[in-house]
Formats: structure tokens, sequence, C-alpha cells
């Protein structure tokens, strides 16, 4: 039976037993006797939580507030360029440009189009997975992030240099906050380079050479098992796009700040992973104080608080960061300030043995995508792990 169709059933029976509950109701103010209307107000709040767990089954992300981020996320894309309108063929005699023929989305390294997922796949998604929904929101990864990854990763890296050169330019970029949700702490303005639009060196982006093309040529892989160049699993971009399509939908924790050692909350039960490794020092090598990446990885991979998790890629990273930054008008993982660097466990370069990273490199004026050792450890290093509602 189509769930529409389920749902009004429930509800005309919802209704019946209301029907019966205001005869027995009069009845028991004839009689005293209210034992048949307890029992029927019993069995009506019995189906009206089944239905409103049917309706909508995550307590911790309503669905409006769902519905809010959605449309922030397609109207943050279609600002930044990222969206792009594209011809679906439409009907018979309607033209190719007109807007019944029109849909929003992204282009792939593999030139084909891949649409916006709808808010409808979104929902019918996150109900098909329900139970780990349930438990990784009530953990604190309430916070959806919809990934263009098909995209060619250079052209999302300098959407995000061009947005943050706009706000320099209206005077709206700022870093993160200590406690991002306090309105009431100052915003610290950004300085970049007097000659950061004409000189490349000083631009608001850097990124290491061997990003460029990277993801087009397969020297970047994707969701590895571990950091090993001859046995790292890793998937190249161009099979996940025949695989799961163009698009990485999941929830995160909304983190614009990774914490540093001993300050990550604990959230249902699930400590929050700090620089320090904290909560994973069975992974950590003896005589060690902070996590390598390959310990990160092997956490989240073994350690039952964090299973459902994933490290981010770097298309995720900018993505977060490019969101982040339109609606906060604020810079992530300022590792000079109030941040740190974060390692994208997501994605590993075989031929060099590196492990991507992203920061905000406050002494340089501007933001970085390099690269570490797997092996490497860095008391300012840490991560950031999502959900996936739909992995590329």
């Amino acid at each position: 039976m189509p769930i529409c169709q389920q749902l009004k059933t429930e509800l005309d029976t919802i209704a019946a037993l209301a029907a019966e509950f205001d005869a027995a109701f009069d009845h028991a103010k004839e009689t005293g006797d209210m034992a048949e209307a307890k029992a029927l107000k019993a069995r009506i709040e019995e189906q009206m939580a089944s239905l409103k767990e049917k309706l909508w089954p995550f307590r911790e992300l309503p669905r409006q507030e769902l519905e809010k981020q959605y449309q922030s996320h397609q109207e943050i894309l279609k600002k930044t360029g990222i969206l792009e309108r594209f011809s679906t063929g439409g009907e018979p005699g309607l033209p190719r440009s007109s807007p019944e023929t029109m849909v929003w989305g992204i282009k792939g390294i593999d030139n084909k189009e891949y649409p916006f997922p709808s808010f409808e796949t979104i929902l019918r998604l996150m109900r098909e997975n329900k139970e780990v929904m349930r438990e990784k929101q009530a953990q604190g990864f309430t916070r959806l992030l919809i990934t263009p990854f098909g995209m060619k990763l250079e052209d999302l890296a300098e959407t995000y240099k061009q947005a943050v050169l706009k706000h320099h330019r209206e005077g709206t970029l700022f870093y993160t906050r200590k406690d991002p949700k306090d309105e009431t702490e100052a915003l610290e303005p950004v300085a970049l380079h007097d000659d950061c639009e004409t000189n490349p060196d000083h631009a608001p982006l850097w990124v290491w050479d061997t990003y460029n093309n990277a993801d087009t040529t397969g020297a970047l892989v994707y969701h590895p098992q571990e950091f090993s160049r001859k046995n790292h699993r890793g998937t190249t971009k161009r099979e996940l796009l025949t695989s799961a399509g163009g698009w990485h939908i999941q929830l995160i924790e909304d983190l614009p700040n990774i914490p540093r050692k001993d300050q990550g909350k604990t959230i249902g039960g699930r400590p929050r992973l700090d620089t320090a490794g904290s909560s994973i020092t069975p992974y950590i090598k003896q005589g060690k104080t902070v996590p390598s990446p390959q310990e990160y990885l092997t956490a989240l991979h073994q350690d039952p608080r964090y299973r459902h998790e994933h490290g981010m890629t770097p298309e995720d990273q900018l993505a977060y960061a490019i969101l982040h930054l339109e609606q906060t008008n604020q810079v992530i993982d300022n590792y000079q300030g109030n941040g740190s660097i974060s390692y994208q466990l997501g994605a590993y370069f075989p031929a060099s043995g590196a492990v991507p990273y992203a920061c905000w490199y406050r002494d340089g004026r501007q933001a970085r995508l390099g690269r570490l050792d797997p092996g490497g450890r860095d008391g300012v290093c840490g991560v950031r792990s999502g959900v996936r509602v739909l992995k590329p």
C-alpha cells in the first residue's frame, strides 16, 4: 500500500476510535463506569504515536529544520554558481529553454548532468536508514551537507576562493567565533593580502599542486580502508559516479572549530573526536600523545561509538566551508585562532602516500588545501566525520 494511502487509513481509524470514545464517555457520565472510555483513550494515544512515528521519526532533527537546511543549501549553490540549469527535453511542443524543461544540477567530470537531489529523495533515504539516522542524530549529527561531489575538484576550490574574495570586498569576512552559537561574541575580521586578487601567491586559497586534475585522473582515491599505497582499497571518482551518481548527501556535526585536547563534548554517549584523540587512546601507538591520520581512520572503522561514520573528502570540506561562509560570513578551521587543521580521511593520494588536509592559515592570510603523512602527528590537527544518507 502506498505510504499516503496507509497514513490516510490510519487517520481514518483514529477518527473512528475518537467517535467511539465520545460515545463511551457520554455513557460513562451516566453510569460512572470509565473502563471502556479509558481503554479507547489508550488505543487512540497508541495509534497517534504510531502515526507520528510514520510521519516523522526523527526527534533531534525536526522536518521543518531539515527542509530549512535543504532550501538554504540549494540557494547557496545557486548563488555561488555551482548549480547550473540543464534542459531535460520536456514535453513535445515545449521549447527546450522553457522553465518546464529545465532542472538545476551539476556537470560531472564524466561530462554527465546530475540533477540536484529533491527534498523528497532525502526524506525517503533517511526513512530507509531510520535506525542509523536516529542513532547518529542523537549523537549530534543534525547538520545536512549536500556535496556536489561529481564536479571537478579544482572548480569547487575556485568557487570557494571567489566566495572568500567576494566577502572580502563586501567587508563580511570574519574568523569563526570561539562559540559559533554565541551571537554576542564579537567577530574578528579576516585580513587578506592587499594584492590577493592579482598575485597568485597571495590568493585567498593555496592548493598543493598535486591536487590538479587528481580527481579526473584517479590520482586521488576516495573512501580508503587504510592509508597504504598498495592496499588502500579506495575508489576513483569516475567509478563512484558510475555506481552512485554525482551527489554526496550526509549528516555532520556543525563543527567549524574541531575541538582541541579534552574540549570535545560527549553527546548521546559518543565523545567528540578532539585533536589529542582523547577518546581513542587504545588506537594510538604506545608512547604517543596524539593520533595519526591512520589511527583516526582505524578508530572510525573499529570503535563502536563511531560506527556508521566516515571521514570527509576534500569536496565535503569545501562544500562545508562554502556553506558556513555564506550563512555566517565566517571561515572554518582557523587553527591559529579558535579552530584546528582538519584531515580529510575520506581521500588519499596513493602515489605520494599523502592524506589531504585543510585549514585557514592566519599567518599566510589564506586557506590551504595541503597534504600530510598518514603516520604524522600534530596536536593542532583533527578530523570531522559524517554519516552517509547517500554516498557517492
